[in-house]
């Protein structure tokens, strides 16, 4: 006979079931959430703002609101996603996006005549321990311009 093979679940897996949900669990079982930052970008003739700096790991909803009446304008592509959304005019559309990574992430219109781009940038490092102040700094090995390849002349 076969002993029982033992399986595990996620709370995702469990909470696709009909009989479960994530709400039902207590707060302390609840998967953390990261908060999303909202962005509102204006879509006429131009994305603006057309520059959205975030930190890795940071998850933003985008939230686009398109005021003119070009075909051009009609749909956003998010091409690092795989991502599209038509944007009807005079009425917000919400992109909410995955937890970013460190790089540029462009958006544009269907037609790429109108470009935007997500920067993130990479998390600050944790700041290291102050130094006793009696201590002297710690000193660093200067940096030097790399040698050029000119051969030295012969004496």
């Amino acid at each position: 006979m076969h002993a029982p093979t033992r399986r595990t679940f996620s709370l995702a897996a469990l909470a696709s079931l009909s009989a479960f949900s994530l709400a039902s669990l207590p707060a302390w079982a609840q998967p953390a959430v990261p908060e999303a930052r909202e962005v509102e970008i204006v879509v006429d003739g131009r994305y603006t703002p057309n520059v959205i700096e975030a930190t890795e790991g940071e998850v933003l909803r985008l939230r686009f609101v398109r005021r003119d009446y070009s075909p051009c304008s009609r749909e956003v592509v998010f091409p690092t996603f795989n991502l599209r959304r038509m944007l009807p005019t005079n009425q917000p559309v919400v992109v909410e996006l995955p937890a970013l990574t460190v790089g540029e992430h462009p958006f544009q219109c269907w037609m790429n005549m109108l470009r935007g781009r997500i920067v993130v940038r990479p998390r600050a490092a944790a700041t290291p321990a102050v130094a006793d102040a009696g201590a002297p700094a710690a000193r660093t090995p200067a940096t030097r311009a790399p040698a050029t390849a000119r051969p030295r002349p012969r004496r």
